[in-house]
C-alpha cells in the first residue's frame, strides 16, 4: 500500500521527508491519554539509537519503510506503535523524539509525542527506564514489546571490540594482576580500531550513542537495569546479542529475546516494510513467523548478503539451560579452559575471537553423547526458533556454519585475562562458574 507520510511535530505538518533532516519542536511533552480510563491490548516501541554511524539505516528504517506498512488507526484501542529516536543528522545536536505512528485513512502520520534535550544520551539506562515509564503512563496496555536498533558486541565492555588493544593498555594495571595468575597460553589480542579494517562492519556494545565526551554504550546488566517492567519480547536489530550472557542477564525482563549470535548486516534485522503486521496487526503477534521471514530475506540472496543468523529465546528455559552448562563446565573444566578454539564454530570475523557455538564447544572438548543429549535438550527448551545460513560473510573474513545451536559463548582460552576478570562479574558465569 502506498502510504503519502505527515509528520507532526507539534503542530507543524510535513508532507514529505527530506533525507536526513528533522524539524525540532518547543521542548514540552503533548499530553496523550485519549481518556484516563483506556487500556490498549499491546504496545510496541521502537528503541532507536541512531547516532552513530548507522544513521543512515536506521533514518531508512523509521522515516521510509515503517510507515509504508501496516500502521492501527488512531482511534484503535488494540495496539499502538511508538518510537524512541535518536538519529544523527547534518546538524551538530541529535535531538531524540518519542513519536507515534498511526494510519489516517490512506495516510502515515508520525505524531511526536514528546521531545528530548539534544544532550540526551540514549544509551544512558536512566533515558531508557524513563522513557519506558513514560510509555506505560500514558498508554496502558495490557502487554509491552521492544524492538532496540543500534550497534552490538555483547556481553564485551564499553569500548572493547572496536579496539581490543587499546582497552587491555588503558587497563593495564588490572591486566597485570590477572596475567600475574595466569599463565595460560592465549590468542593474541586483536591490534588496532577495528575501523581501520578494509571490511569494516558495524558493531558495538549494548547501543551506541555519539556524545561530546565520546560514545556511550551498555553493559547488559546496565540494559537490565533500564527495564523498569516485564515486556513480553525484546527484540535485537544488532550485532551479537545471542549469546548466553546477554540472553540470561536479560532473562527476567522478557518472555522472549529476538537475536543474532552473529553481526547482522547493514539493512538490519528485519525488513521494517512488514515488521507491524506480525507484531500489531493481529489480536496477537506472531515472532516465529517474523524471525523466518527475517531469516529467508537473507537466505534467498546470493554471496555476501546470503548472511543471517536468528535466534527467538524463550527465556523461561534459560535457568535450566545455566544448570546444564553448569554440570558441564565443571566435569569438563580442564578440556574447556584448553579449549581447541581454532576447531569451534565460530561467530565472529576480523580475529574478534570472543564468540564460539555453546553447543560445539562442548562436542570439541570432548562432551560425551549423553551429556550432549542433555545439552540439546536444554538448548531446544530455551528456544523458539533458530536458523542460520550456510555460510557468513564468505571471501570477506567470514566463516562457514556447519554448527549451530543458536547461542554463541565467550570461551576463555580464546580471551584474556583481563576479559576474564570482567566476565567474572557477569549474571550468567556467577550461575554456571565457567570462569572462577
Amino acid at each position: 500500500m502506498s502510504f503519502n507520510i505527515f509528520i507532526k511535530h507539534f503542530g507543524v505538518a510535513v508532507i514529505a521527508l527530506v533525507a536526513m533532516s528533522f524539524l525540532a519542536g518547543c521542548n514540552k511533552d503533548n499530553k496523550y491519554k485519549e481518556n484516563e480510563d483506556s487500556t490498549f491490548g499491546h504496545v510496541l516501541l521502537f528503541y532507536e539509537c541512531g547516532n552513530n554511524s548507522l544513521q543512515s539505516y536506521i533514518y531508512s528504517d523509521m522515516y521510509k519503510e515503517l510507515p509504508q506498512g501496516f500502521l492501527p488507526t488512531k482511534g484503535n484501542k488494540h495496539n499502538v506503535v511508538l518510537a524512541f529516536n535518536k538519529i544523527a543528522n547534518s546538524s551538530s545536536n541529535a535531538m531524540a523524539y518519542l513519536v507515534r505512528y498511526y494510519s489516517s485513512g490512506k495516510k502515515a502520520v508520525l505524531d511526536t509525542i514528546k521531545t528530548y534535550g539534544a544532550g540526551t544520551v540514549a544509551t544512558s539506562p536512566e533515558v531508557m527506564r524513563s522513557v519506558l515509564n513514560y510509555v506505560k503512563s500514558e498508554f496502558p496496555a495490557n502487554s509491552y514489546g521492544l524492538v532496540f536498533s543500534s550497534h552490538g558486541s555483547g556481553w564485551l565492555p564499553e569500548g572493547y571490540y572496536h579496539n581490543p588493544s587499546s582497552y587491555e593498555a588503558e587497563h593495564a594495571s588490572k591486566r597485570n594482576a590477572t596475567m600475574a595468575a595466569d599463565r595460560r597460553k592465549r590468542l593474541p589480542v586483536p591490534e588496532g580500531n577495528i575501523e581501520d579494517e578494509p571490511s569494516y562492519m558495524l558493531v558495538r556494545s549494548l547501543g551506541q550513542d555519539i556524545t561530546s565526551s565520546g560514545a556511550s554504550e551498555m553493559t547488559v546488566a546496565q540494559f537490565a537495569s533500564g527495564i523498569p517492567f516485564h515486556l513480553d519480547y525484546i527484540l535485537f536489530d544488532m550485532c551479537f546479542t545471542a549469546g548466553v550472557e546477554v540472553c540470561y542477564g536479560l532473562k527476567d525482563k522478557a518472555d522472549y529475546i529476538g537475536c543474532s549470535p552473529a553481526e547482522v548486516l547493514g539493512d538490519g534485522m528485519f525488513d521494517y516494510t512488514k515488521i507491524t503486521s506480525y507484531l500489531v496487526q493481529n489480536a496477537t503477534y506472531d515472532l516465529t513467523t517474523l524471525y523466518k521471514d527475517s531469516f529467508e530475506r537473507y537466505n534467498s540472496q546470493s554471496g555476501e548478503y546470503q548472511s543471517s543468523t536468528v535466534t527467538l529465546v524463550k527465556t523461561s528455559g534459560l535457568e535450566n539451560l545455566a544448570s546444564v552448562c553448569k554440570n558441564l563446565f565443571e566435569k569438563y573444566r580442564p578440556a574447556i579452559d584448553e579449549a581447541p578454539v581454532d576447531n569451534i564454530q565460530r561467530y565472529y570475523r576480523l580475529g574478534r575471537h570472543y564468540f564460539y557455538d555453546l553447543y560445539d564447544a562442548f562436542a570439541k572438548c570432548g562432551a560425551n553423547p549423553e551429556d550432549l543429549a542433555t545439552l540439546e535438550s536444554a538448548i531446544n527448551g530455551a528456544t523458539a526458533y533458530k536458523n542460520a545460513t550456510p555460510k557468513f560473510m564468505p571471501g570477506n573474513g567470514g566463516f562457514t556454519i556447519n554448527t549451530y545451536s543458536g547461542f554463541s559463548i565467550y570461551l576463555s582460552a580464546a580471551g584474556t585475562p583481563l576479559l576474564d576478570s570482567l566476565y567474572k562479574e557477569e549474571a550468567w558465569n556467577k550461575a554456571v562458574e565457567m570462569v572462577k
